[in-house]
């Protein structure tokens, strides 16, 4: 395969760890890798784009896509048009607009999972306070999330009435949309599990942390414990057909064992692997550079 030349999509952090990786991966290939943040894309119609320094990009093969950052309705709106008009304009974006933005945003995801059968907690999402402590009293223990977060940030555990009421109207002040899920019965751990081009690359189990009192997250980067596993063919076929309905070239999907099988809390469209790559020995970043390269030569 001849040289390419991708776009490496950041916000903040050139040097985070997964940036980090996808750009050595892409460079060990043989393939030019030029890191940038969409606010520094400046667009123009017909198919042209320019990095602030002035240097037209507009040849890239393919970007990858990790963040499209923070900032106000326009700026969001800017941006995933922005990546829209890649696609438009032939090059290929990882993962696609699309899909990057329905994964994250944990409604319009669980919606289509939903549509497609694959089992979903029960979940309130709205504006109406009132409506949301109905939910609560209705289905016990919950947990109140960010409609849009990542590594568990935000997340509140709350299985007392009164601090679930106080939270949920704190973040309706705020004027976020108040997200309240159902706590799915489940063992102390959950599962990741990462897909790649349609296959599961490898999974692994994350424990909840020991020692932290009331701690329910499972998240490595909060001090989760992981552990490799070899799903069952019934965890293995929920993992793949998740991306299959998300349209997602490579994702982590993060699955509870809970009484009646699989069930999806949701499906990362910017995963981390550094824990999976760690306890299978796989180079993941070197894969999803793989499948980059594929989709991009079309």
């Amino acid at each position: 395969m001849s040289n390419r030349k991708f776009g490496v999509i950041y916000h903040e952090n050139v040097n985070n760890w997964a940036t980090k990786s996808l750009i050595e991966a892409m460079e060990a290939k043989g393939h030019s890798a030029m890191p940038f943040r969409l606010p520094d894309i400046a667009a123009q119609l017909p198919n042209k784009f320019t990095h602030l320094d002035e240097e037209d990009v507009s040849d890239m093969d393919g970007v990858m896509v990790r963040t499209i950052g923070f900032g106000t309705g326009d700026q969001i709106t800017f941006r995933i048009s922005l990546l829209e008009h890649f696609e438009d304009a032939g090059i290929y974006v990882m993962n696609p607009a699309y899909s990057f933005r329905r994964a994250k945003d944990k409604y319009a995801s669980l919606t289509a999972l939903h549509k497609a059968g694959i089992r979903i907690p029960r979940t309130y999402i709205g504006e109406n306070l009132e409506a949301a402590i109905n939910f609560v009293d209705e289905v016990g223990d919950v947990v109140v999330k960010p409609l849009i977060g990542a590594r568990g940030m935000g997340a509140i555990r709350a299985d007392h009435r009164e601090l679930t009421y106080r939270a949920m109207k704190f973040i309706h002040q705020l004027g976020q949309v108040l997200y309240v899920q159902e706590l799915v019965e489940k063992p102390d751990r959950d599962i990741r599990a990462f897909v790649i081009g349609g296959k599961l690359i490898g999974a692994m189990y994350r424990y909840i942390p020991e020692g932290i009192e009331g701690e329910w997250r499972t998240n490595v980067h909060g001090g989760g414990k992981a552990e490799l596993t070899k799903l069952t063919p019934e965890y293995e076929e929920c993992a793949i057909k998740t991306a299959e309905i998300l349209k997602l070239d490579y994702t982590g999907v993060d699955i509870i064992e809970s009484p009646e099988g699989p069930c999806v809390i949701e499906a990362n469209a910017a995963p981390s692997w550094s824990a999976l790559s760690r306890v299978t020995g796989i180079d993941i970043a070197s894969l999803i550079v793989d499948r980059l390269v594929e989709q991009s030569s079309g």
